[in-house]
């Protein structure tokens, strides 16, 4: 270090210059060449086209992480809403005065509790259900069941009158293939999952659709008809009466169920007889 004074060296932790007495006073370093100061890194300082470039993709990751919380968001809130929807789906069929009808039927069928034991639970009751406000109405629901000693499938159709529900026709399917007839004209008999029985307008070879009676037409009735049918072996209808429906559209209901036609339902190779329903629904023009 130089005394600023009169330029002689001195050392930096003396306070005044031997030689002349002048304090010595620390000296600023020297900047470096091009206006920059040693000893410090510098960072480059990035502009024209690279810096704006580098500018717009700090943006765009920005806004694609935004948009990805967003979207994560929206799925899980999708996800919630159809849960929770299902289960409000459920609880809803599930508290109707038609599905305990079918429950009920269902719990006290003694061929039920012997094969499937007691029943625990039901899954959710897929299929159809109407109430209207002159108290009529009708349901159609399939729906797994767990018992104690095995589980099932259970198929009914209900129908409302006078306010008041009733199994028009119920069936449950084994696991190990057999069939237990809940109500119809085969309740409480256990047979082989190939006698099919049910509700028949979709195993029908030719189904006729009945003509709209004119007094019917007139008095304005309409609505759903059940006809219980009896089929021989060779498919034929052999047998057919009206269990639910308006009086004015029963009888051709029942006239064009004895038309309808069917496969030959086999059990162990031999062609056997089937019970089941025939559903016609009138609608006026």
């Amino acid at each position: 270090m130089q005394c600023n004074n009169c330029g002689n060296t001195i050392e930096s932790y003396a306070r005044f210059c031997p030689k002349c007495g002048a304090p010595n006073q620390p000296q600023t370093p020297s900047p470096a060449p091009g206006g920059r100061q040693s000893g410090f890194p510098q960072t480059p300082v990035k502009s024209g086209p690279a810096a704006l470039h580098e500018k717009r993709s700090s943006g765009c990751v920005k806004w694609l992480v935004i948009v990805a919380v967003i979207l994560l968001f929206l799925g899980v809130g999708a996800a919630v809403a159809v849960y929770y929807g299902y289960r409000y789906a459920e609880k809803a069929l599930k508290s109707t005065q038609a599905y305990s009808t079918a429950v009920t039927a269902l719990k006290e069928n003694s061929e039920v509790t012997e094969k499937l034991g007691e029943i625990k639970d039901t899954g959710f009751p897929i299929g159809s259900y109407s109430e209207d406000a002159d108290g009529s109405g009708k349901a159609s629901f399939t729906m797994s069941v767990q018992g104690t000693k095995g589980n099932g499938r259970y198929e009914v159709s209900l129908l409302r009158e006078n306010k008041v529900w009733r199994v028009v026709l119920g069936v449950v399917r084994t696991e190990s293939g057999e069939v237990i007839h809940i109500a119809g004209d085969g309740a409480g008999r256990v047979g082989n999952e190939n006698e099919k029985g049910g509700i028949l307008n979709g195993m029908a070879v030719s189904l006729p659709l009945p003509v709209y009676p004119p007094v019917a037409r007139a008095a304005k009735a309409s609505g759903t008809v059940v006809v219980q049918v009896l089929v021989d072996e060779n498919g034929n209808v052999i047998a057919a009466h009206a269990v639910s429906g308006h009086p004015l559209l029963q009888a051709a209901a029942v006239a064009v169920a004895r038309q309808a036609k069917f496969k030959p339902t086999k059990v162990s190779g031999k062609p056997v007889k089937v019970s089941g329903v025939i559903i016609y629904q009138f609608n006026p023009e």
